[in-house]
């Protein structure tokens, strides 16, 4: 089968299509034919050897498409039924993944197969900073920086869907997007005095903050009032002494339960995935190098295999 192979740490370069075996899936395993995969900023990472990595390995840790076989008859799908989710560790980049069926869940009927690999680690990020780890609630006014990345325009959208009053940030080319996922005010967050620009349109300080990339979480702490929270999936940041404002760090729990949960608000069209680019699998490198320049909206995805 065709995969993107990195066989040395490096720059988008080193992305390579190759020809390697199918996946044999192991005990309780499923084997997915890939429609489609997301690319992140953990991509990124780890290609470039910032995370812990084996060489040779096939990128990419979340995907679309439709199962094709399963180890056991306790997988819980059937044969050619279509789902998604997060993969692992990698391997998404590929016209085949194995994956264990307890990190997938059946596609919701808001998302097309092209596009749905793009969505799973960045919504369930998402909904566990703003359902778990935030607890955003209506009436509350929620900070979400970043908010037209691939996880900022997710993370926005749910918190207004909970009733909040959402402020984002957001450089200024992309105002418009975020206002048009339900965002009432928009700073650039490039302005290095927009934690003043969020204070002077709320001078007690946000309820709560996402702060969905590393650079902006002293700001997201700086605009939080006393008793309030920030969460961030990144590291970084410091509360400074003499403020009472928590600071959580957490992950988004990868789950399939999760995803099919959430089939709800997609389907409902409270929150909608928005795809900014879709590259080919052999053009891995050009959506690799479109992430590392930043500024983007919302997902990009890789077509593996047609629908």
């Amino acid at each position: 089968m065709r995969a993107i192979l990195v066989e040395q740490f490096g720059g988008p370069d080193v992305l390579r299509v190759r020809e390697v075996p199918l996946p044999q899936p192991s005990s309780g395993e499923v084997l997915v034919r890939v429609t489609s995969a997301g690319v992140g900023p953990w991509d990124v990472a780890a290609r470039q050897g910032r995370l812990s990595r084996e060489l040779p390995y096939i990128p990419g840790f979340e995907c679309a498409g439709t199962i094709v076989g399963r180890s056991g008859d306790d997988a819980g799908f059937h044969d050619g039924e279509p789902v998604y989710g997060y993969i692992g560790f990698g391997g998404a980049y590929a016209d085949y993944a194995a994956c264990r069926p307890e990190r997938l869940a059946p596609i919701p009927m808001a998302l097309a197969l092209w596009e749905a690999g793009a969505a799973p680690v960045d919504l369930l990020t998402a909904d566990a900073g703003i359902e778990d780890a935030l607890g955003v609630r209506r009436g509350q006014t929620v900070l979400v920086t970043a908010a037209a990345g691939g996880l900022g325009h997710l993370a926005a959208q749910l918190a207004v869907h909970a009733g909040a009053t959402v402020i984002g940030t957001a450089g200024r080319d992309h105002h418009d997007f975020v206002h048009k996922l339900g965002v009432g005010e928009v700073v650039d967050h490039y302005d290095p005095e927009w934690p003043q620009r969020v204070r002077d349109l709320v001078p007690g300080g946000v309820d709560a903050a996402l702060s969905c990339v590393a650079a902006t979480t002293d700001g997201a702490i700086a605009v939080t009032r006393d008793g309030g929270v920030v969460a961030t999936p990144n590291p970084g940041g410091e509360v400074p002494a003499g403020r009472r404002v928590q600071l959580l760090r957490y992950q988004g729990p990868m789950d399939g339960r999760r995803l099919a949960r959430l089939a709800k608000v997609l389907d409902d069209g409270a929150v909608a995935v928005i795809i900014s680019t879709r590259f080919d699998l052999e053009d891995a490198p050009d959506a690799h190098s479109q992430v590392e320049q930043g500024h983007t909206k919302g997902k990009i995805v890789l077509s593996v295999n047609e629908d």
